[in-house]
């Protein structure tokens, strides 16, 4: 029944599959026949432009950010769920970023690429063994150590200090994305349930994996290594939410692999404790099922950026060959010779610049044809037909002709990345299963993690696995417009502050940002500065002279009436900061800035603010 299955998804994705090798591979790898098999002659096969990969790229790099950004709801009312629902936002983040960094290739930005070219990407979420069981083995005295020995005991301890780091900041996830011919899913199923991966394994990591299981008493059959340890394997991996199993396979005709390996042997079954599929899958939305019946299923819905342009990025190949032949028959025309041996006239030519011939004609250029403009202005006519079936050349940081001012640019872009909006949304969808799944094996497994300063454990999820997760592309002009609108609506007061640092200002941490601007607003309090004045007074063994000048100030000595500074119950607080003004002045506390700073800071117009010019008055 489960081969039959297998059968059957083989079956499914085998048109597509072999679509995006023999046509989208070979365009984005610059390997296709640019003459169609008739390459003889003088045609040059090998001259294939880059626009074919130089599509991808750009459209990756501009358009799809590869950097997520999480965001946690509350599960309940009250500032303890926003603290927890904050920690759970910022773990996640690092463990994203750290994951990232950890796979060989960047994990997002290699999905964007597979949605992009193949218009369908997956994402695989695994745990890395060996990090887990380094976290849960506790070191032990070696024999003949003895507590009383100083060079075993520092010995253990070194080792104790090096377990408890490793416990506490190891992060055992991992985050992939592996080709998408290598696993079969339902393609109709958002969050299947049933995945098979086919990858090759070494025969040595085979024998690694089956014998951690058989010393864990399970149920497993141990991979003998055989004499070449890194001999690779073509292995099946079956997942489904109760069961995990690996089976080394013989039948590769469904992915045309060919390999010599024992057939068929399923080497472990066990439950999956996780309780869920380790793969994530989406379309790029840039396909659509026809009405023919047989027009439908993965292939018309796996439809790359490509897909519409192919047959004009190949004939622009052909245009810009024959144009480089062209110049190259101009450049290197051929001498025409009459009544003269070609070895006669090389053995002249070698001599110097001189020939000696029976008449004018003997020896001249072959002549050039005359070329119509107009085969030339080919490639203009394929090149714009490629950006209006892809996108336009603005997103990728060209401004188009007539374009004179910023707006005007940015209205054009705004527009042309609406075709990119579905791509974002569905990597957003897979994202935000990754960092479910990742919620629930921390709470199954219990763990306690310190990704990047970043503290996670189980009472922080309070149970609940949801998470939304996205991929913005920020663009700085807009960026700051927005946050001067949001700025203003705060002034007015329809806007909350909290609103605003999360919307318009995009501060992740909101709880964590509260409790700094209350510890700011504290550090302002003139009191708290008189306190810490006298702290490093006493730090730097002047205090009792600190002292002594409050005294005086209190007394009305050497401070000037106008500037006295009252505190809340109208004494003077008699503290002078290093300019003659109350401490609090002195700090930009009281009544805002100190008069320098704010006459620098007005607005160099009345539409544009000025930036914060603190200092800029004591320079020169």
């Amino acid at each position: 029944m489960i081969k039959d299955y297998a059968t059957h998804l083989g079956e499914v994705w085998r048109d597509t599959h072999s679509k995006w090798r023999d046509v989208y591979d070979a365009y984005y790898n610059r390997t296709y026949d640019v003459w169609g098999g008739k390459g003889q002659g003088n045609r040059p096969s090998w001259l294939r432009p880059a626009r074919s990969t130089s599509i991808v790229d750009h459209a990756v790099d501009h358009q799809l950010s590869a950097e997520p950004m999480v965001h946690r709801f509350p599960i309940g009312d009250g500032g303890a769920h926003q603290d927890n629902a904050d920690l759970v936002e910022l773990a996640l983040t690092a463990i994203l970023e750290e994951a990232a960094i950890l796979a060989p290739v960047l994990t997002w930005k290699t999905i964007a690429k597979h949605m992009v070219q193949y218009g369908y990407a997956v994402h695989e979420l695994d745990l890395d063994s060996e990090v887990l069981r380094r976290r849960s083995e506790e070191p032990e005295r070696e024999s003949g150590e003895s507590p009383e020995d100083f060079q075993s005991r520092e010995d253990f301890q070194s080792r104790m200090r090096l377990f408890e780091h490793y416990r506490r900041t190891a992060m055992p996830f991992r985050t992939r994305a592996p080709h998408p011919s290598d696993v079969l899913m339902d393609p109709m199923e958002k969050r299947p349930r049933l995945a098979i991966k086919r990858n090759k394994r070494y025969s040595i990591n085979l024998h690694n994996l089956t014998q951690r299981r058989k010393e864990r008493g399970r149920d497993a059959e141990v991979w003998e290594v055989g004499k070449n340890p890194w001999e690779l394997i073509l292995t099946e991996e079956w997942w489904t939410e109760k069961w995990h199993a690996l089976i080394v396979e013989g039948n590769s005709d469904i992915f045309s692999r060919i390999i010599h390996f024992k057939q068929g042997q399923l080497l472990f079954v066990e439950p999956n404790t996780w309780g869920f599929v380790p793969y994530a899958h989406a379309f790029g939305n840039f396909g659509m099922e026809s009405t023919a019946e047989e027009g439908r299923g993965p292939r018309s819905l796996a439809v790359g950026i490509l897909d519409p342009v192919i047959a004009d990025l190949k004939a622009q190949a052909q245009v810009i060959s024959a144009r480089h032949n062209v110049m190259m028959d101009a450049s290197f025309n051929k001498v025409l010779i009459r009544g003269m041996g070609t070895d006669e006239v090389r053995d002249q030519l070698d001599q110097g610049d001189f020939l000696e011939v029976p008449d004018e004609g003997a020896i001249r250029r072959m002549e050039i044809p005359l070329y119509p403009r107009w085969m030339f202005q080919g490639e203009e006519w394929y090149a714009r037909d490629i950006e209006e079936g892809t996108y336009s050349r603005a997103l990728s940081g060209i401004r188009e002709q007539g374009v004179s001012t910023v707006g005007q640019q940015a209205i054009l872009s705004t527009a042309s990345a609406r075709k990119f909006v579905g791509i974002s949304k569905q990597m957003e969808h897979i994202a935000s299963v990754v960092c479910s799944q990742i919620l629930q094996i921390i709470d199954v497994l219990d763990l306690d993690l310190t990704v990047r300063g970043h503290r996670i454990k189980p009472e922080y999820i309070e149970k609940d696995y949801s998470v939304q997760v996205s991929f913005d592309v920020v663009d700085p002009v807009i960026q700051m417009q927005q946050r001067e609108l949001g700025l203003r609506e705060y002034q007015l007061g329809i806007k909350s502050g909290e609103t605003y640092r999360s919307a318009d200002a995009r501060i992740e941490d909101e709880s964590g940002e509260q409790k700094r601007l209350l510890s700011e607003w504290i550090r302002k309090n003139p009191l708290v500065h008189q306190a810490l004045a006298l702290e490093v007074a006493r730090e730097e063994g002047i205090d009792d002279l600190l002292q002594r000048a409050m005294a005086l100030a209190r007394e009305g000595i050497g401070q000037p009436a106008p500037q006295t500074e009252m505190e809340g119950n109208g004494a003077p607080s008699g503290l002078l900061g290093p300019d003659g003004q109350p401490l609090s002045q002195s700090m930009g506390q009281t009544g805002g800035a100190p008069r320098a700073v704010r006459q620098l800071r007005e607005a160099l117009t009345p539409q544009v603010a000025s930036p914060g010019r603190n200092g800029a008055n004591l320079a020169g």
